[in-house]
């Protein structure tokens, strides 16, 4: 994969990439809308990586488990059904490149109470880093197309994710949540097994964290909370390939009733695939962006 994804984050908005891969983006979209002929993931001719031929991976056979007998849900996972990375601008088949189907599993929008959106809808602004925290790190794949990374053992289920870099570890030994928890990004979970399926009670969540890609699509569309927001997370492995994950959010602040998200996919990916490092920048700021231009200078003159 390398050359193909990009170890620095610059704030770019909705995409989070810099902004030569957002023109890739947006001129190979372009490219794709004005040309239908070629049809849904079809290119002409093969391209660098091979993603005019990217299939969704087989189920893999049954979940593995752990010596406690919970499915065990270790692995790298991709947001999508191919089991690899993939970006928006990548001529891959939608049916593969995203995580649900809206007309199988549909999803209801978001129902804010009277006068709630106006106040607490607030767009991520341009140049601003992605907060790290729960539901948004996962949630927000939608659009980053990251992936994550789960280490599960009795009594501990911990998330590590690409970005924004993110570390979640969670008590699976039927702990309660603390009495008096402080807020914080990531909350206070406690959990419950219901069959095969993790549930992470979340609650204590900071409300400086914005609800990032959840309800409606990219981060213009992210909302603030109140202390009173409520997450219930479900992680089910119902193969060896394929993960789901769906949470509901309930603000009593807020919203208007509770709102669950469709069941999204994702897919086991190679274990030899490298976890990339990447950090997010302020390009507004005069002397970041000037040592860009400088290295940039600098590369072409070569």
């Amino acid at each position: 994969m390398k050359g193909l994804r990009w170890p620095f984050r610059y704030g770019l908005g909705n995409a989070g990439l810099v902004l030569g891969a957002l023109c890739m983006v947006v001129t190979s979209g372009f490219a794709q809308e004005q040309n239908p002929s070629l049809g849904a993931g079809k290119t002409p001719g093969s391209i660098v990586g091979g993603f005019n031929d990217v299939h969704a991976v087989p189920p893999g056979g049954p979940a593995p488990r752990l010596a406690d007998g919970h499915v065990d849900m270790s692995g790298l996972w991709y947001p999508n059904n191919a089991g690899r990375m993939l970006e928006g601008a990548y001529p891959v088949d939608r049916d593969v490149f995203r995580q649900f189907d809206p007309k199988a599993t549909p999803e209801a929008p978001l129902v804010f109470k009277p006068g709630m959106a106006e106040k607490y809808k607030s767009p991520v602004p341009y140049g601003t880093c992605d907060q790290a925290g729960t539901p948004s790190s996962i949630t927000m794949q939608e659009n980053q197309h990251g992936p994550l990374w789960i280490t599960q053992k009795p009594g501990m289920f911990t998330i590590l994710i690409e970005y924004p870099l993110t570390v979640r570890m969670i008590h699976t030994d039927g702990r309660p949540h603390d009495k008096d928890p402080d807020p914080t990004f990531n909350g206070d979970a406690s959990t419950r097994w219901e069959g095969d399926t993790l549930v992470v009670d979340v609650i204590a969540i900071d409300d400086r964290l914005r609800n990032v890609a959840v309800g409606f699509p990219g981060e213009s569309g992210a909302w603030l909370h109140s202390d009173q927001e409520h997450i219930v997370e479900r992680f089910t492995r119902s193969s060896k390939n394929y993960l789901t994950y769906q949470i509901t959010i309930d603000d009593p602040v807020v919203l208007a009733k509770p709102w669950t998200s469709a069941p999204r996919h994702w897919t086991l990916g190679p274990a030899a695939d490298d976890w990339q490092e990447y950090f997010c920048t302020h390009n507004e700021e005069p002397d970041e962006y000037k040592k860009m231009q400088e290295n940039d200078a600098k590369t072409k003159g070569k």
